[in-house]
């Protein structure tokens, strides 16, 4: 027994890892095609898309843990034959086994590595957190009355009921919003002098439409997906692109509500130009400045026209997601013996391959009596403990035993021994299929 076998929380989450990487790639290019196919429509159907994207990929990831969690040694073998018929195991010869079994090892140091990461992200976002919550929020004064009194109305006819504190900070260089349940708006306090007033009531219906939107919350659960598949490249790819759709969203708002797309443009270059650090807000923030900013001008200016007809590829959409998320469940749920390649058809039915499992999975039907010590070990004092390979069929009966380590002089009493147990048949997915385990037998002299 080894570290492998004794992590089973390490193992089942290695594999899941290692499925994270083709399942992602498979939803992140199913969700490029269908945002290219979108790109004339609203921006919050291509949020919708880009959110329901990053949440498969997160699904995937942990059905595919849960499955893997209950299976125990039997994983491996349902492992090897998950991409056997992938990689083709003729092309491997006879060492497909052994090199699956080689990658199989290095799992757990996988989970390792990824744990250290995921602690280094967490690290980072818990001091976002303990920036935006302390010094930020900390420093925050009220606005001017006549802006309390401009907020006031911008909030009424916003049609949000919570109530949205306004202040504003030396501590931020640009227009941002903190907190779900209570919500905060902070505004740089150079603002208030540096803008004009219509410029800056448009950046203001840009925050509020991020808390009608409930964005913050959803940013924040975004950013633990980050987190949590923060080696994937597709997860960041979506991420970035559900940012970006996010501040369109809440551009087109600011815009509906100012009516005048060049004030609002004008607005977003004139908070630019108070920022005197672009990556002093972190990402768990909704900030006006969020997003590619020239992307967000050039769109407000030169808006894509409306096609008249929906596309036909975005009908494909919920298609194309379902069978990416049926795809990964089957892939991973069915059960090993079903995954293996068809053979060719034989004048003989071939044997079925007995499935690896400990000793601790089998149940016991009958334990012979302890048999005698051998007589010539015990007059020379020889003594120690026997591992014997057994493998039963699905009757639970010895089919096979031999010794595999131990003192020589023990070994044809202790397979002798072994052949007289009688197990319970083994079970794989609610399936009894021969097994192989290893029995462990001592013999001590009194």
């Amino acid at each position: 027994m080894n570290a492998f076998d004794l992590l089973p929380l390490a193992r089942a989450l290695g594999w899941a890892l290692l499925h994270s990487l083709w399942q992602g790639a498979v939803v992140g290019l199913l969700a490029a095609g269908c945002l290219h196919a979108a790109r004339d429509w609203a921006p919050a159907i291509r949020y919708r898309l880009a959110a329901t994207s990053l949440a498969i990929i997160i699904l995937a990831f942990a059905g595919t843990f849960v499955w893997m969690l209950p299976h125990g040694n039997a994983a491996l073998s349902a492992e090897g034959a998950l991409l056997a018929p992938i990689l083709g195991s003729n092309s491997f010869g006879g060492r497909w086994p052994q090199l699956w079994a080689s990658i199989a090892s290095w799992v757990p140091w996988l989970t390792l590595v990824w744990g250290l990461g995921l602690g280094l992200r967490l690290f980072k976002v818990a001091g976002g957190l303990v920036w935006l919550y302390g010094p930020c929020l900390d420093g925050a004064e009220p606005p001017p009355n006549d802006w309390q009194r401009r907020f006031d109305a911008l909030h009424r006819t916003s049609g949000i009921r919570r109530m949205v504190r306004f202040a504003s900070s030396r501590s931020v260089d640009s227009l941002l919003v903190l907190g779900w349940l209570r919500p905060v708006i902070l505004v740089p306090t150079s603002a208030f002098l540096a803008m004009p007033p219509e410029a800056l009531e448009a950046l203001l219906i840009h925050e509020l439409a991020h808390i009608r939107r409930g964005d913050y919350l959803a940013n924040l659960v975004q950013t633990l997906a980050e987190s949590l598949l923060f080696y994937h490249p597709a997860v960041w790819w979506l991420s970035g692109r559900i940012r970006q759709e996010r501040e369109h969203c809440c551009d087109d708002a600011a815009v509906q509500a100012c009516g005048d797309p060049i004030l609002y443009a004008s607005a977003l270059l004139g908070l630019e130009e108070l920022r005197t650090q672009p990556k002093l807000i972190p990402d768990l923030a909704v900030a006006a400045s969020g997003g590619r900013l020239m992307s967000r001008i050039q769109r407000l200016l030169r808006p894509r026209p409306m096609s008249g007809a929906i596309s036909p590829a975005l009908f494909l959409l919920p298609a194309c997601l379902l069978a990416a998320m049926l795809g990964t469940a089957s892939l991973t749920a069915r059960p090993a013996d079903e995954l293996k390649p068809t053979a060719a058809p034989k004048s003989e039915t071939k044997a079925e391959e007995p499935v690896d499992m400990d000793f601790k999975q089998i149940v016991i039907k009958h334990q012979p009596e302890a048999p005698s010590y051998p007589p010539e070990a015990k007059e020379a004092g020889i003594q120690g403990t026997v591992v014997v390979l057994l493998t039963i069929d699905v009757e639970g009966l010895v089919s096979s035993a031999k010794a595999i380590s131990g003192p020589e002089e023990l070994h044809e009493c202790a397979v002798d021994y072994a052949k007289a147990w009688i197990f319970e048949p083994a079970k794989l997915n609610g399936k009894s299929v021969p097994a192989r385990f290893k029995l462990t037998m001592p013999f001590r002299l009194l």
